[in-house]
């Protein structure tokens, strides 16, 4: 057998086979024991959505660079099911920023409220007798292409949370979370992609047939593909839209999906079914779209997952989206959601907090991940290695 084919086996059978690990110990990793501020939110139900989120991200995108390095803080939105109840959280790098969300949260989903967490869990509790699947979401194709999301082709079927968040429903002794985090990237990110790509140069390949994609294994290996192919109408189409991207705002991302139960074949379920529905929803006519890939169930590679997951570690894995994609996968749902179990609120704020008085409110200092608060927690320390393979 030759290389690539075995190469193509191997990547076919581990990023479809889900598996199961067991923590064999508490994991109850506290808020005071990991940097930032976690917002709870609880959604009013009228509200705008997806058209929201996309209005929130943008007055978000707060890039710094420091001696040409881009060290603008990573910040998270997640969606537990923690054992039988849907809960939503906003993860801010440090108090000013928490300050900053906390304001265009409320302005830009108007009766929403949102609270500083001072206790409780940094990621929901895993106890001895769970057993934990988990999975990292990626692109199919070059990540100038863009994903499905409201302003570009919409969603068929409506909101994609209905379906993921029906996905996540799970036992009561179980949970689910989906967390996505976002880092903003620096205005230029059209013109200096992966591999030093722009959007023209993209456009031009998809225009002539050399269609860059990311599904082959050698990927994984760290070497890029050319996918030869005749250009087709809808290659075409596509080149138009990544043009289009040229001065649009965007955000390096990672979604991770990660489900617990007591019942080994439930967390399978749970986590499959979730990344499933991203892979479903996401899909754009110009092929682009989200592919899922299960973690590794190794001691190291578990312990490496949860200890990202706690910190909301951003990993640079090539994956680059616009404000409008980003909305689409991280917002804060209205009363489209037919989903049971959502904390919804329900009487409307006697008072907003006023506006943000100044972007100078914006996050200016760093965070230094605390990696020795994971560790006393009963962690490994997160090796210094990439997050897994696409």
């Amino acid at each position: 057998m030759s290389l690539i084919k075995s190469l193509l086996n191997r990547n076919t059978r581990e990023t479809k086979e889900y598996r199961t690990y067991s923590p064999n110990t508490t994991y109850n990793i506290t808020l005071d024991s990991v940097p930032g501020q976690l917002l709870e939110i609880r959604p009013f139900q009228d509200n705008d959505g997806i058209d929201a989120g996309a209005n929130l991200l943008q007055a978000l995108h707060d890039v710094r660079i420091r001696n040409g390095e881009n060290v603008s803080d990573a910040h998270a939105f997640e969606i537990w099911f923690d054992r039988g109840e849907f809960k939503f959280r906003l993860y801010a790098a440090n108090d000013r920023a928490s300050d900053r969300f906390k304001r265009r949260i409320t302005n830009t989903y108007t009766n929403t409220e949102v609270t500083p967490r001072t206790s409780g869990q940094a990621i929901p509790k895993l106890r001895p007798s769970d057993h934990v699947a988990a999975a990292r979401l990626s692109e199919e194709r070059h990540t100038f292409l863009p994903i499905r999301h409201h302003n570009a082709e919409g969603f068929q079927h409506g909101d994609p949370y209905s379906d993921i968040m029906g996905e996540m429903l799970t036992l009561d002794d179980s949970l689910a979370v989906v967390q996505v985090i976002f880092k903003p990237v620096p205005k230029d990110w059209t013109e200096n992609g992966p591999n030093g790509e722009s959007v023209s140069d993209v456009a031009a390949d998809l225009r002539s047939g050399s269609v860059v994609g990311f599904t082959d294994p050698l990927f994984w290996l760290g070497l890029r593909e050319l996918e030869k192919r005749d250009s087709t109408s809808k290659d075409k189409e596509a080149a138009k839209i990544v043009e289009q991207q040229r001065g649009e705002q965007g955000f390096h991302v990672n979604v991770r999906v990660l489900a617990a139960s007591p019942q080994p074949r439930e967390a399978r379920e749970r986590a499959r079914g979730i990344a499933s529905m991203f892979a479903k929803y996401y899909n754009a006519t110009s092929e682009q779209g989200l592919d899922h890939h299960p973690v590794e169930t190794s001691d190291d590679e578990m312990q490496r997952l949860l200890a990202q997951m706690s910190l909301r570690k951003q990993q640079d894995r090539g994956m680059i989206l616009s404000i409008d994609e980003v909305a689409g996968l991280a917002h804060v749902p209205n009363r489209d959601i037919e989903v049971p179990q959502i904390p919804w609120k329900s009487t409307q704020s006697g008072s907003q907090i006023p506006a943000e008085a100044s972007k100078d409110e914006a996050n200016t200092s760093d965070v230094a991940t605390d990696q020795n608060a994971v560790s006393n927690a009963g962690w490994m320390n997160e090796a210094p290695t990439d997050d897994g393979g696409r």
